[in-house]
């Protein structure tokens, strides 16, 4: 607030203050010619009186022995001056002894020394010795008007100009200090706009991490859902099994029924595990060297007979893909989940291609496993949502949502990425990225198997804190002829040693 008052303070003494210093400059100005014109007319008055004594030091002789002839011709040899006007030479008693008057001039006809008019006038006594033996009466004529405005007119022209240059010095500062107030308006406006950008800022990323958070919770509970679904059903089986077996005089046949949909359940119990394991990136991979071409030549028959008849699988391989280190089981699970994916696709069958090929990506060298099909393709809401884990486009009971996710989870897990490309009508390309490694892949040739060989029993230390697995595993290796030492931790054992 004191900074504009203090600049409303100074562009109101601005116009006043410019005001002032030209009136001094004009005053300045006028002074300069006054000055001058009066040194001038003293320089004159000068120049006229010495021009006098000239002339009666020239006819002292004429003047002293009465000789008007003389006198007259020093008069004669001054009126060559076109600025004289009158020329007297007068004896001691004051009467004319030579003259000269222009333009009919009388030079009885005398006025008092000094300028008077356009005159400047002379008197000066002529002497001989120390006698007084007459005076000279000079008259000449004072410059001109126009000559004297004219030699005036220069400095005047340096003051107009000098006044021109303050006027526009002070349009120009006025101008100055328009554009410095614009710019101090348009920089607080700015400053202002800044603050208020940094709010919404704020207030935006505030908006986004909420809206993150109801994401990661609304997929936490998809998640939940999906799997507390899954399992429920698992165990649905699982317990209406074990109850129909608990029943007394069940027959055989019906107890192996339900003992295999027991086994059936856990086993896809173990699969869905393995699966979120897979999406969590906690699951414990066995990585090796794998040629990924070897990889996919050797899988194209199994693909030929899961995918169907209707399905034509090609293969489109780089000549130079190279090696990664993966779990082998895990790749060609991600393979087969993706090739399955694109065969439900395409109701009405079509083509798969498997191709490889080497790109470089901000991680280094990859190589690019892609499946192509030639489906329907997707559109972007499903595209965005594609990994979610339990989102499925299938129907009821044909699929647990977790096959893209699984391939995330393991693409991820071994360094990589997957990229999915689609458009409705065009089909699906999914896209398995894999860091290469430089070790060589070892070949994979048939292990031999050997006979069994019957183990000897022993003693087995089974630490195991849940109590129903522990238990169970207890009983199990009892049945196997071990002896068996439970322990609920791994210090509880040798604590009972020290006691």
């Amino acid at each position: 607030m004191r900074g504009r008052l203090a600049r409303l303070s100074e562009r109101s003494n601005a116009p006043a203050t410019i005001l002032v210093f030209v009136v001094l400059l004009v005053l300045a100005g006028v002074g300069v010619i006054v000055q001058n014109e009066a040194t001038y007319r003293d320089l004159q008055q000068q120049e006229t009186r010495v021009q006098a004594e000239i002339l009666a030091a020239s006819v002292s002789a004429a003047l002293d022995f009465g000789d008007a002839a003389a006198a007259q011709e020093g008069v004669n040899a001054i009126r060559v001056n076109r600025q004289v006007r009158t020329v007297g030479i007068y004896n001691a008693e004051g009467r004319l002894i030579a003259g000269y008057g222009r333009d009919g001039a009388n030079p009885n006809e005398r006025i008092e020394d000094g300028i008077r008019g356009d005159v400047i006038a002379a008197t000066v006594p002529v002497e001989s010795g120390s006698e007084r033996i007459g005076s000279v009466y000079l008259a000449i004529d004072r410059e001109p008007l126009s000559r004297r405005i004219s030699r005036y007119f220069l400095i005047a022209l340096l003051v107009a100009l000098a006044v021109i240059v303050v006027i526009v010095l002070s349009q120009a500062q006025a101008a100055l200090r328009r554009a410095n107030r614009e710019l101090e308006e348009r920089a607080d406006a700015l400053v202002q706009a800044n603050a208020e950008l940094k709010v919404q800022i704020a207030e935006r990323a505030k908006a986004e991490d909420e809206l993150r958070q109801a994401h990661k919770l609304q997929a936490l509970g998809q998640l939940t859902g999906g799997i507390a679904h899954d399992f429920n059903n698992l165990l649905t089986v699982i317990q209406g099994s074990a109850d129909m077996l608990r029943r007394p005089g069940i027959k055989d046949d019906k107890r192996m029924r339900f003992a295999e949909a027991i086994v059936q359940a856990a086993s896809r119990a173990a699969a869905l595990t393995g699966q979120l394991l897979a999406f969590a990136r906690r699951q414990p991979l066995q990585p090796e060297v794998i040629d990924v071409n070897d990889l996919i030549c050797g899988m194209v028959d199994l693909l030929d007979r899961t995918l169907g008849e209707r399905v034509n699988v090609v293969t489109a391989l780089g000549p130079s893909a190279c090696s990664v280190e993966a779990d082998r089981a895990q790749l060609e699970s991600a393979l087969l989940n993706v090739a399955v994916n694109a065969r439900d696709a395409m109701p009405d069958g079509g083509d798969i291609t498997l191709a490889t090929a080497l790109c470089d990506e901000l991680e280094g060298r990859m190589i690019a496993i892609s499946v192509r099909d030639s489906g329907l393709g997707m559109d972007e809401e499903t595209l965005g949502r594609a990994i979610e884990p339990f989102f499925t486009t299938k129907g009821t009971g044909e699929g647990t949502g977790l096959g893209l996710s699984q391939v995330y989870g393991f693409a991820t897990q071994s360094g990589g990425d997957v990229r999915i490309d689609s458009a409705p009508g065009e089909g699906t390309t999914v896209t398995l990225l894999l860091p290469c490694s430089g070790a060589t892949a070892a070949t994979r040739g048939q292990e031999a198997l050997g006979p069994l060989v019957s183990r000897r029993q022993g003693r087995i230390l089974l630490v195991e804190d849940n109590d129903e697995v522990g238990e169970f595993a207890e009983i199990l290796l009892g049945e196997l002829g071990h002896d068996v030492q439970r322990a609920h931790s791994g210090v509880e054992p040798f604590a009972a040693q020290h006691l």
